[in-house]
């Protein structure tokens, strides 16, 4: 702080108190950055924090679907083998031998008198054999080898 007047006057004084206000604005700065990266750690801990948080909770909400389809799935197992149960026990009730001669006896069939069985006698010499020709052309050799392949894959 300059004085106007023409006294002699000690500066020293205001030089220290100059050094000493320096030094304090110095370490607000520096207090003013370390409080700035301290509060851009903190934003970015809790942005990371958040994110953890959301991907739990998605994580959650999956299971949860998942379970639920389950439920269903489980469900719907359960009335398809009550069903496969019924038509089977129906199937049981239609091809049961009671409704086999009841239906014949409605379609006009009578069962098998033994006077009507007759019996044939097959000499057992008589065997059909298969007689391969050997002059067959390429072209047949070829629609042959063909039609194997056909049969080989089910067409």
């Amino acid at each position: 702080m300059a004085k106007l007047h023409n006294l002699a006057y000690d500066y020293a004084s205001d030089l220290e108190q100059e050094a000493v206000v320096d030094r304090e604005i110095r370490q607000k700065k520096n207090t003013d950055t370390a409080n700035k990266f301290f509060s851009l750690r903190f934003v970015v801990l809790c942005a990371l924090v958040c994110g953890l948080l959301c991907v739990m909770i998605y994580g959650k909400v999956q299971i949860s679907d998942l379970s639920a389809e389950q439920t269903r799935l489980q469900t719907e197992l359960t009335e398809l083998r009550n069903g496969n149960t019924s038509l089977e026990s129906e199937l049981a009730q239609k091809t049961s031998m009671t409704k086999i001669e009841e239906y014949a006896k409605n379609e006009g069939l009578v069962k098998l008198d033994r006077s009507q069985i007759e019996y044939v006698e097959v000499d057992s010499d008589a065997v059909a054999s298969v007689v391969e020709t050997k002059d067959r052309s390429i072209f047949v050799r070829i629609k042959n080898w063909f039609v194997s392949k056909l049969e080989y894959f089910g067409l």
